[in-house]
C-alpha cells in the first residue's frame, strides 16, 4: 500500500489558504527609454483615449470570465475615469456601480504601513524598534530573527519565515494568538536574506501601530486615514459591507467548464491589517489623490515627507528592477517609478497603482479570484495616458521559421543576472526560470510563443535571427511592464547536431554520454566529433575538453579562468557526473544518457511488490492508519485517522491543533465513485477532473498490485540518491491525470520518494509541485509501511507526517466514507 494516501487532503489547504499578495512579474524589467509627459490633451481626445482603455478591459474582463469591474483613473488630483462594467450579482444580473464595495486584499498592507508612519510622526513609535516593545507576546523560531527583527522587518517581507496564514485560515485564532503561532514556525531562510511575502508579519505591524497609539488597529485606520480622505462607506469586515446597499458577492471561474460559482466572503478579524478593507472605486479615488500628493490631501498633510519617503522607497530587493517599499511593490515602466499593490482573498482581486512622475494612478476592484486583469490594466493605461516609446535598439522581428529544436538553449537576461533555460519536454517547448514554475510555450503563430500557467497574462517569447548575424538566434520577451532581448549564450551558429560516439575509441571515451542537471530539465552532452570529445550544450557552440589535471578540463575556446569541468566517479571509478564551473556559480549534471536499465518495468514492479508485502495485501479488507502531523513551517500540530477498505473507499479525518487547542478539520473522502473534502473554514468541495482522478488511484485498496490497471506507462529513467540511498528514477504515466516520478531503493525496492503536480481544485487551474520523502519502513502483518513522510509543498513548506498505529480489518461503515453533515 503506497504512503502517497497519507498527505493527499494537506495539500489541498493551498486552495482555502487566503491568498492576499500582489502579482509579481515573472521576469525582471529591462531599462528602456523615458516616456516623454503627454501634452495636454483636447477633452475628445482624452475621451477617446479613455474609451480605448474601457474598451480593451472589458474585452479582458469578459476573456478572463470576470463578472464586474470597478475603475477609477485619478490624474492631476482629479477623477477622469470612473465607471463601473458588468455585474456585482451576475445570477441577478445587477450592474456594478462605481460606489459598489469590493474586498481589495493586500491592498490594505499600504494602509496599515501608513497606520505604522504615522505613530511614528507622533513620536510613538520608531521603525527601527523591536516588535517586542509594544508586543510581550512576539518572539520567532529562529534566535537572530527573534533578537535582531524590527517594525520596519515586519512592513517588508523579511522575517525569513514563508507563508504562515493557515493559523489565520481556520478562523478559530484570534489576532495575537495568530502571531504566537506564527513564532513557532520554523523559518525557510535566513533572516533577512531575500523577501519572502508574510501576512502574520504585516497583522503585527498593524497591532504594533494600534498598542502604540492606544486603541485598535481598526480603530486607528478608521479615525487617521478613512476620515480624513472622506473614506465614509469604506469598511473593514464582511459583516459591515454586507450591511451595504452597494456591495459585491464574489466569485470565481473554472477555466474549464468556463462558468462562475459564487463563494462566501471570508472574514479575517485575525489578520485584518494584512487584507480586511472593503472599498469602492469612488472612495479608493481620494486614496490615489493622497498618495500622488506625496502624503497631502486637499491642502492638509497626513504624514510627514520623511514617513513619506520611508513609504515609498525601497526597503527589501525582489529580484532584478523589483523591490518592496513598506506596503508597496516599487517597480519600473518605461524609465518611470510605479507604485503598485494588489490583493487577491476568496472571490475578488483588486490592483492599485500609481505613477508619480505623471500625477496618474488607477484602482481596479473585481469580483473575481486570482485575477490577471490588474496586469492588463497597468499597461492599457500606462501605455493609452502616458505614451510607450519605441526601443530603436531593438532589431525587427525576423520573419524566418525557425524550427523548435533550432531555439533550445540557454538565454541570458542580464537586466536580473539570470539564465533562462528554453528546452523540448514531450515535444513541446518549456522555459525554466530560475526559483519559478516552469512554463509550457504555445506557439500563436511563426516563431513567437505564449507563456501558459494558471493566471498568467500577457506574456511573450519570439525567437528570432539578430540583426546582420544570420546564424545567431536570441529572444524577444514581451511582458506587461516592459519587453526585452536575451542573447543565446554562446550563440555564435546554429545549434549543433549532437554527435554520437560511433566508432571513436580515443581518449576521454568514458565520459561519453548525456547529463542532466541535478534537480532539473537541463541536459548536456559529451560526445565525439572530428576526432575530439567535445561538450555540447544546447544552442552553443562545441566546447573541446583539454585536460589539465587528473578529472579536470578546460573548455577551449572560453577561458580557463573562468571555465573547467571536473569529473566525478563513484567508488568503482565510474564516472557519474560532470560539475562545471563558470562565473554565475558551479553547476552539476548527473550521468544519465548511459544508464541501461538492469530490468524491465514489469521486473522492477515486481520486486516493489514483493518489497511491500506482496500479495499479502490481499488477506487484508480494510486498514486504520491513526497519524500525528507536524506543519513545521506553519508552527501547527495535527491528528487524524485513515480509514480504507477494499476495493476503493477511503476517508481522512484530520484535527488541526494550534497552541494546544483543536482549531480546525479537514475530511476527505472517496466513496468508490465521487470524493471531496469538507472543512470547518471553507466550503465544501467535489472533486471533478484530475482531483478525482488522482482520488480514484490513491483509494485503491490494493493500488500497488494494480498497477498495470492505472498506469499507460511506467518507466526507469535512470538512477539518483534520495539522502544517502541510491535510488531507480520511476516515471509512472496514468490515463487521466498528472504524472508521478517515484523514486525506489535499489537495494530494498522500497519507495523513498514521491514527486508530482497537485490539483488543489480544478476550479483554480492551479497545479503546484508536491514532494514526498518516506523512510522509517515497519513491518506490520507482513507489509512494509512508512511509518514517516516529509511532505513539501509551496504554500505550506514541510509537512511532517508520524504513523501512530496501523490495525487491519476492522468492520468499517459505508458512512465513513461520505461527506460530512455541517452543524
Amino acid at each position: 500500500m503506497s504512503a502517497k494516501r497519507f498527505l493527499g487532503f494537506v495539500l489541498a489547504l493551498t486552495l482555502v489558504i487566503v491568498c492576499l499578495v500582489a502579482p509579481i512579474s515573472v521576469f525582471a524589467q529591462a531599462p528602456q527609454q523615458t516616456a516623454k509627459a503627454p501634452a495636454v490633451w483636447s477633452a475628445s481626445e482624452l475621451e477617446t483615449r479613455l474609451a480605448a482603455i474601457e474598451k480593451t478591459l472589458d474585452a479582458k474582463r469578459q476573456e478572463y470570465g470576470i463578472p464586474g469591474v470597478s475603475l477609477v483613473i485619478v490624474k492631476d488630483d482629479q477623477i477622469i475615469y470612473l465607471m463601473g462594467l458588468g455585474f456585482k450579482d451576475l445570477e441577478k444580473k445587477v450592474p456594478v456601480t462605481a460606489d459598489t464595495l469590493f474586498a481589495i486584499g493586500s491592498s490594505t498592507k499600504a494602509f496599515t504601513a501608513l497606520t505604522v508612519l504615522m505613530s511614528a510622526d507622533d513620536g510613538k513609535l520608531s521603525l527601527d524598534d523591536s516588535p517586542k516593545k509594544y508586543l510581550p507576546y512576539f518572539k520567532l523560531y529562529d534566535p537572530e530573527a527573534d533578537a535582531k527583527i524590527t517594525i520596519r522587518d515586519l512592513l517588508s517581507h523579511s522575517s525569513g519565515l514563508n507563508r504562515t496564514d493557515l493559523g489565520f485560515a481556520v478562523g478559530t485564532l484570534n489576532r495575537e494568538e495568530v502571531i504566537r503561532v506564527a513564532g513557532l514556525a520554523q523559518p525557510t531562510s535566513k533572516f533577512r536574506e531575500k523577501f519572502q511575502y508574510q501576512n502574520v508579519m504585516f497583522t503585527a505591524a498593524g497591532e504594533v501601530a494600534g498598542r502604540a497609539q492606544g486603541m485598535s488597529w481598526e480603530e486607528l485606520v478608521r479615525k487617521r486615514i478613512f476620515k480624513p480622505l472622506g473614506m465614509k462607506n469604506t469598511d473593514l469586515s464582511v459583516k459591515e459591507m454586507e450591511k451595504s446597499r452597494d456591495f459585491s458577492y464574489g466569485y470565481i471561474y473554472n477555466t474549464d467548464t468556463k462558468k462562475n460559482t459564487r463563494v462566501p466572503m471570508r472574514e479575517i478579524p485575525a489578520a485584518a491589517p494584512a487584507g480586511a478593507i472593503n472599498s469602492t472605486a469612488r472612495e479608493m479615488a481620494a486614496w490615489l489623490r493622497f498618495m500622488l500628493g506625496g502624503g497631502v490631501f486637499d491642502g492638509k498633510r497626513l504624514v510627514s515627507e520623511k514617513g513619506y519617503s520611508e513609504f515609498t522607497s525601497k526597503q527589501m530587493t525582489i529580484g532584478g528592477k523589483v523591490s518592496y517599499g513598506l506596503g508597496w511593490f516599487l517597480r519600473d515602466w518605461n524609465g518611470h517609478k510605479v507604485l503598485e499593490h494588489g490583493g487577491n482573498i476568496d472571490g475578488f482581486n483588486a490592483e492599485v497603482a500609481l505613477m508619480p512622475d505623471q500625477n496618474l494612478g488607477f484602482v481596479l476592484l473585481t469580483n473575481i479570484s486570482a485575477s490577471p486583469l490588474g496586469n492588463d490594466a497597468m499597461k492599457t493605461i500606462w501605455s493609452n495616458l502616458v505614451g510607450e516609446p519605441k526601443n530603436p535598439s531593438l532589431p525587427d522581428l525576423a520573419v524566418t521559421e525557425l524550427d523548435k529544436s533550432m531555439v533550445v538553449g540557454t538565454y541570458k537576461l542580464a537586466e536580473a543576472n539570470m539564465n533562462i533555460d528554453v528546452s523540448i519536454v514531450d515535444s513541446k517547448l518549456e522555459m525554466t526560470v530560475p526559483g519559478q514554475p516552469k512554463y509550457t510555450l504555445e506557439n500563436t503563430g511563426g516563431n513567437r510563443y505564449k507563456l501558459i500557467y494558471p493566471g498568467l497574462e500577457g506574456f511573450y517569447a519570439t525567437f528570432r535571427l539578430v540583426k546582420d548575424k544570420p546564424n545567431v538566434i536570441e529572444m524577444y520577451l514581451e511582458q506587461p511592464q516592459g519587453n526585452f532581448v536575451l542573447p543565446r549564450l554562446g550563440a555564435s551558429e546554429k545549434p549543433s547536431v549532437p554527435a554520437t560516439t560511433g566508432n571513436y575509441d580515443g581518449p576521454h571515451k568514458e565520459l561519453i554520454g548525456t547529463y542532466m542537471i541535478e534537480g532539473g530539465v537541463v541536459s548536456i552532452e559529451v560526445a565525439a566529433k572530428d576526432g575530439k570529445v567535445q561538450l555540447i550544450v544546447p544552442g552553443q557552440q562545441p566546447y573541446t575538453l583539454a585536460e589539465k589535471a587528473i578529472d579536470e578540463y578546460a573548455l577551449s575556446p572560453l577561458p580557463e579562468s573562468q571555465y573547467k569541468v571536473n569529473v566525478k566517479r563513484d567508488t568503482a571509478g565510474n564516472v557519474t557526473a560532470l560539475v562545471t564551473t563558470q562565473p554565475e556559480g558551479a553547476f552539476t549534471f548527473v550521468r544519465n544518457a548511459s544508464f541501461s536499465a538492469p530490468m524491465s518495468a514489469d521486473e522492477l514492479m515486481a520486486k516493489v511488490i514483493e518489497a511491500s508485502g506482496g500479495e499479502r495485501l490481499r488477506k487484508h479488507t480494510s486498514m486504520t492508519t491513526r497519524f500525528a502531523l507536524n506543519f513545521i513551517h506553519q508552527g501547527m500540530l495535527g491528528e487524524g485517522t485513515i480509514l480504507a477498505r477494499a476495493p476503493n473507499m477511503q476517508s481522512t479525518d484530520t484535527t488541526i491543533i494550534a497552541l494546544g487547542k483543536r482549531v480546525g478539520s479537514i475530511f476527505e473522502y472517496f466513496d468508490g465513485a465521487n470524493g471531496g473534502q469538507d472543512t470547518s473554514f471553507s466550503p465544501p468541495e467535489t472533486y471533478t477532473g484530475k482531483q478525482l482522478a488522482g482520488a480514484r488511484i490513491n483509494a485503491d485498496f490494493y493500488g500497488l498490485l494494480n498497477w498495470k490497471m492505472h498506469f499507460k506507462t511506467v518507466e526507469i529513467k535512470r538512477t539518483a540518491k534520495v539522502g544517502e540511498e541510491e535510488t531507480y528514477v520511476v516515471v509512472l504515466t496514468p490515463a487521466e491525470g498528472n504524472p508521478i516520478t517515484a523514486y525506489v531503493s535499489t537495494k530494498s525496492f522500497l519507495l523513498m520518494r514521491r514527486d508530482t503536480l497537485y490539483s488543489p481544485s480544478d476550479s483554480s487551474g492551479i497545479e503546484l509541485p508536491v514532494s514526498e520523502i518516506y523512510s522509517n519502513y515497519k513491518p506490520v502483518d507482513g507489509l512494509m509501511l512508512p511509518f514517516k513522510t516529509v511532505t513539501n509543498s509551496p504554500g505550506q513548506g514541510d509537512i511532517i507526517v508520524d504513523i501512530k498505529d496501523v490495525k487491519f480489518d476492522a468492520e468499517i461503515p459505508d458512512t465513513a466514507f461520505r461527506p460530512k453533515l455541517k452543524k
